[in-house]
């Protein structure tokens, strides 16, 4: 069972390798139709003369488009989220992708912009997450597009139709970077006064195998370890991430046979956990506070807002700010012959070939 455990993960070298070889299971698994006229692929298009429009997306569709342009994997998504498309109406192909979903329930960062950690029934109300945020490529890197769809995830816009469907009021956008400190920056940076980084997440994580190895690994240890009363499972599936909770049950029960009968062996296998399957990667933490002044003081207290120029995050505003530096991005590109006009997309076999598009624009 170590063995092939191990498997996933002895090649693996760096947090893009990882994303990649999970991108091969998601592209093999899912039938996905060609993304080929749907996305932009026009490069004569000065960004001044471009116009957008939002189009709610289907979370199939969102995963069909998203896995082939998006250089991690796509993952599903529990709870409250929306799922939308950007779409410029010249050429009537989308842009950009975003899915604004549910924050998660605590992080450093935010508990010191607060000065505590708040409790859910602070979170939940009044926080949402950008968990996706895509642009197509070579769109992001000819015109800012990653900027865009930053922006486009702050507008008045995308905040009410979170608001209307879910029955919030949300005050906070979070959202973190992709590569975190292996980056020297991101996307969200150079958006101030919109977006503003917040300083360093601060966590462990486990790098999930691909399903084979997981389900193979998982269903040995569920023969005997599995619960009845939670349906076979080895934990308690009604709260959050089951299936990474799960995961983590059967590490803590192959260490516990290796601490029974093999006790050299446990020590090899826990060094290969932290060395091997396990990230500390720290991430960069941005917010927006959509124009308001106090909301630190009324999520915490209730005292009522005040509003600074909220109408500068109307989607048309916020377009239009995009646009000034785009123009300038996309005609200095011009300018030293450095534009770029082929589509970049991912495919199994584009990733078998080794063929790696830049990671961050």
């Amino acid at each position: 069972m170590i063995s092939t455990f191990k498997s996933f993960y002895n090649d693996i070298t760096d947090i893009t390798q990882y994303y990649l070889k999970k991108k091969v299971e998601r592209l093999e698994n899912g039938n996905f139709e060609l993304i080929d006229g749907k996305v932009f692929d026009r490069y004569d298009i000065d960004p001044m003369n471009m116009n957008f429009e939002l189009v709610e997306l289907s979370g199939s569709d969102f995963t069909s488009m998203v896995s082939q342009i998006a250089s991690f994997p796509i993952e599903s998504q529990i709870g409250r989220r929306i799922t939308l498309g950007l779409k410029e109406t010249t050429t009537n192909q989308f842009v950009g992708f975003l899915r604004i979903a549910s924050p998660v329930s605590a992080i450093k960062p935010r508990n010191d912009y607060f000065g505590e950690q708040l409790k859910l029934d602070k979170v939940n109300p009044h926080i949402y997450n950008g968990q996706t945020i895509v642009p197509v490529q070579p769109f992001g890197f000819n015109f800012l597009g990653g900027k865009l769809m930053s922006l486009v995830c702050i507008s008045n816009e995308v905040r009410e139709m979170f608001n209307k469907k879910y029955g919030t009021n949300i005050l906070l956008f979070e959202t973190t970077s992709l590569y975190g400190n292996s980056k020297s920056s991101s996307q969200y940076d150079g958006l101030e006064p919109y977006i503003r980084f917040r300083g360093l997440t601060e966590s462990t994580n486990l790098l999930f195998p691909t399903d084979d190895i997981y389900f193979d690994i998982r269903n040995k240890c569920r023969e005997h370890y599995g619960v009845s009363e939670w349906g076979g499972m080895l934990i308690d599936p009604k709260p959050s991430s089951p299936k990474m909770r799960e995961f983590s049950k059967v590490i803590s029960i192959i260490k516990s046979h290796l601490k029974e009968y093999d006790p050299e062996g446990l020590k090899e296998f826990s060094t290969y956990i932290k060395e091997k399957c396990e990230t500390k990667q720290q991430k960069r933490f941005y917010t927006s506070d959509f124009g308001y002044k106090n909301i630190r003081e009324h999520i915490l207290t209730d005292v009522p807002l005040i509003d600074g120029d909220r109408q500068k995050y109307d989607l048309e505003n916020l377009i239009n700010y995009w646009k000034n530096k785009a123009s300038k991005r996309f005609n200095n590109l011009i300018d030293s012959n450095r534009l770029k006009t082929e589509l970049e997309k991912y495919s199994v076999e584009s990733i078998k070939n080794g063929i790696n598009f830049e990671m961050i624009r």
